[in-house]
């Protein structure tokens, strides 16, 4: 599998318009457009930081370039308060919401390989995939931007709300182009390649949506080993389960795969926050084989792993109306963890992922369970843009109410 290539599942199930909306053109040039130079930069991790999967496979980092924008390891927090409420005396909490400075969140880590990769092929402009509120969206354009790339976003409709209105300004903060794509993921592909053609130059890179790739996989393969060695230097106990939301999929695969190859003995519990046609089990358990021939492919001493199915557990039943809509269990769980750790989740997927793991709680007494935050909690920055930086289609979502 083409690591550059965008998964055509991820995309069409966020994407349901039939109406056409035109893009707009890119606003770089617009004297309206906020400055690329306004996104925020993050300190970088440790001068001695060696990710622990190239400690563990050594012949893996020559053939993996790695942009060291995360702030890594990330911590793991008892949760007392929340987990009293719960009546699970061990819950713990991974702080993946501090994974970088001016964004937290899985992203970062995946952006870390993509960014590094799309620099040493020479590419000036990155363009990256989701809906109106996508994460990876917002990632990209900060990371990117401080890192000297042009970003471009190609987004799909989505229901408004102050979590996606946040993330569009922030990204358009940041000087991200942003053109709504409203004719599902042959339009987007289309869009790409027309994109690539006009290039004068090295073509954009592309980044997938959620950045689920056999490449930004194994930034999450790295966060299995990473989980083993706190547990080994008793930063935190042994996990029974880990909790963690399920999108597109490849932070699941790559940490169910990481834990595997650690030798953690701990259940993955991938909690679907997407329609079932980009998160169905089969495709995980493909994607799972696509990631290790990847990384075999790099190094032909990788260990020619194959996840079994009693080492992850897929929840189903918390995806309510789709995509990107709220929940009542997700909304109460969202409001329990700010009262009780001061923990800001948001609707899409970290609400409705610590809402499975509450629903679970009588059959997890007495277990040591790890919920997984992959939610950014850094303040974003979103002053200075106005509803005319924006495509029409989206003025009325980010206007001031």
């Amino acid at each position: 599998m083409d690591r550059r290539t965008f998964s055509a599942l991820a995309l069409g199930a966020l994407v349901g318009c039939e109406e056409r909306t035109e893009a707009p053109a890119p606003a770089a040039a617009s004297a309206s457009a906020p400055a690329a130079a306004s996104a925020p930069t993050s300190a970088p991790a440790p001068a001695d930081y060696v990710p622990p999967l190239f400690r563990a496979h050594p012949g893996l980092a020559p053939h993996l370039p790695r942009l060291p924008i995360g702030l890594l390891p990330t911590p793991v927090e008892r949760a007392a308060k929340l987990g009293e409420k719960a009546g699970l005396a061990g819950l713990h909490i991974k702080r993946d919401d501090l994974a970088g400075a001016a964004y937290g969140g899985g992203k970062t880590r995946k952006l870390e390989f993509f960014l590094a990769e799309a620099r040493a092929k020479g590419a000036r402009e990155i363009v990256t995939f989701g809906a109106f509120g996508s994460n990876q969206a917002v990632a990209t354009a900060l990371y990117g931007a401080a890192q000297g790339f042009a970003v471009t976003l190609l987004l799909a409709p989505q229901a408004p709300s102050p979590y996606v209105r946040k993330n569009l300004l922030a990204a358009r903060r940041a000087g991200a182009t942003i053109r709504v794509v409203t004719g599902g993921v042959a339009e987007a592909e289309a869009l790409a390649k027309r994109m690539a053609k006009a290039a004068k130059g090295v073509a954009p890179y592309l980044v997938p949506p959620g950045g689920s790739s056999p490449l930004g996989n194994l930034a999450f393969v790295n966060a299995g080993f990473e989980l083993a060695e706190q547990v080994g230097d008793r930063h935190c106990p042994l996990p029974d389960c880990v909790y963690l939301a399920m999108g597109t999929m490849g932070s699941a695969v790559g940490l169910a795969l990481g834990l595997e190859l650690s030798g953690l003995r701990t259940e993955v519990v991938a909690v679907r926050t997407s329609s079932p046609e980009t998160s169905s089990e089969a495709r995980f358990f493909a994607m799972a084989r696509e990631t290790v021939a990847f990384a075999r492919s790099l190094d032909p001493t990788f260990p020619d792993v194959r996840l079994g199915r009693a080492r992850v557990r897929f929840a189903t039943n918390h995806l309510g109306a789709g995509y990107g809509a709220p929940t009542r269990k997700g909304e109460r769980a969202i409001t329990l963890a700010a009262e009780t750790e001061g923990m800001t989740l948001e609707p899409t997927y970290t609400g409705k992922t610590l809402a499975a793991l509450l629903d679970d709680a009588t059959r997890l007494a007495g277990k040591v369970v790890l919920f997984w935050n992959s939610q950014n909690s850094r303040p974003l920055v979103t002053e200075g843009v106005r509803p005319e930086d924006f495509p029409p289609i989206l003025r009325g979502i980010v206007a001031e109410r």
